[in-house]
């Protein structure tokens, strides 16, 4: 029951964190609707995501110190009431340049300085050290589940509308109830105190605040910072195979249609079988092994993609390698962050380290993928540019699993060392 208990309570986490990202990234969806509805330039709209992610990158750090501080929980339910009533006023300045590039940085605030790291955080403290794979893989799982939900239901929302403004308003409306709804369930839903039950049995200090010195002591930590390159070759991987769906339609030559069907199935159907399995997996082996195979298998898969000629008559063969590709990418995306135990993380500084992490292994992607890959598409032909983007993939796969090796490296001689300390 406990364990059903704990589970029910990372679906909440998993709803709220699918919920607080939909409105920020609107324009993926409803790109031509939300230009028509807010009558803003390309590059006004361009500018207002920048606003978001420069605002959410400057918080980050603070979002890991105020996660091993406080409770989570509480940071989590104000972070979400904060993201809906941000929401809701959207609807009232959607026309005005300056108030939407103010929304976004505020979105960027209520997104990520009370959610980002105690996200994560949450999702650590619900189980001990030997569940971590199978917690962070669920919590992947139930974050697609909850991304299609919300961008199926936003879809028809905005089908019911004839009027543009008004379709894109009752849009809105429709994520901020989400959200609201989302942060309701964690309310009722999240019982951290279970795991509080377990360690004071197991004789855990609870309640006790993390020192400042301690958050400090986890910026000294070399592995954090090699994670963080991990997360990059994982992530950036991730952000970077969005290209596929443009390559489909203007290289392969399918309908946009078919394509952003394909790019649906994959973003968000592959976390279901993918994410639960891996973590599962990662139990029962270990999640930095898991990464190392995980890593080696996409570098065979990418060889093998980039055999494929560019054109129409290896559809079938790039869209299994394709599915292939993202089916492990999502599994490793899924428990990545349970490495943060294996390289010697306590989890009363886990916000901090998450933190860390995503300033690299998140953060660079973000900035630096999509400007790159779209200066490489503009200066090149299609077919020698995508080649050009995909060849920087496999770059980031190979960065990522000389890391692995790293950690994998580092942890058997310490490994050896405390078994000879045993010995004497």
């Amino acid at each position: 029951m406990k364990s059903f208990k704990k589970f029910i309570g990372i679906f909440a986490i998993g709803l709220l964190y699918s919920s607080m990202f939909t409105l920020p990234y609107i324009k993926y969806i409803f790109y031509d609707g939300l230009i028509a509805a807010t009558q803003l330039t390309n590059t006004q709209l361009g500018l207002a995501l920048s606003a978001y992610v420069v605002t959410a990158t400057i918080v980050t750090p603070i979002s890991g110190y105020l996660a091993d501080r406080f409770s989570v929980k509480k940071q989590l339910l104000a972070s979400g009431f904060a993201h809906a009533c941000l929401s809701l006023l959207y609807i009232f300045v959607i026309q005005n340049y300056l108030m939407t590039i103010v929304i976004w940085a505020g979105m960027g605030i209520t997104s990520t300085m009370l959610f980002w790291s105690q996200a994560f955080k949450a999702v650590s403290i619900s189980g001990t050290k030997e569940q971590q794979g199978k917690l962070y893989g669920f919590f992947e799982s139930f974050n697609g589940i909850g991304s299609i939900i919300m961008n199926f239901g936003a879809l028809y929302v905005f089908s019911r509308f004839v009027d543009g403004v008004a379709a894109v308003k009752g849009v809105i409306i429709f994520y901020a109830a989400a959200t609201l709804v989302a942060t309701l369930l964690l309310l009722i839903l999240y019982k951290p105190e279970l795991q509080a039950v377990q360690d004071a049995k197991e004789g855990a200090e609870k309640e006790s605040k993390t020192s400042t010195r301690e958050i400090l002591q986890v910026l000294k930590m070399p592995r954090v910072w090699i994670l963080g390159l991990i997360v990059l070759g994982i992530y950036g991987f991730y952000v970077g195979s969005s290209y596929l769906t443009p390559y489909f339609s203007s290289v392969l030559g399918v309908t946009v249609v078919f394509s952003g069907v394909l790019a649906t199935i994959k973003n968000y159907g592959t976390r279901f079988v993918g994410a639960p399995i891996a973590g599962i997996i990662s139990d029962k082996t270990s999640t930095t092994k898991f990464i190392f195979v995980s890593y080696l298998i996409m570098l065979g898969l990418m060889v093998a993609f980039l055999m494929m000629p560019a054109s129409g008559s290896a559809l079938i063969p790039v869209t299994i390698l394709m599915f292939a590709l993202a089916l492990v990418n999502v599994s490793m995306k899924g428990v990545m962050f349970s490495m943060l135990d294996e390289v010697g993380v306590d989890k009363k500084v886990t916000g901090s380290a998450v933190a860390i992490v995503s300033m690299i292994g998140f953060t660079l992607a973000d900035l630096c993928i999509h400007p790159i890959f779209g200066r490489i598409l503009d200066t090149f032909e299609q077919a020698k540019a995508y080649r050009i983007i995909f060849g920087t993939l496999t770059a980031l796969l190979i960065l990522g699993t000389v890391c692995v090796v790293i950690i994998m490296l580092v942890n058997k001689k310490k490994k050896d060392s405390n078994n000879e300390s045993q010995i004497a």
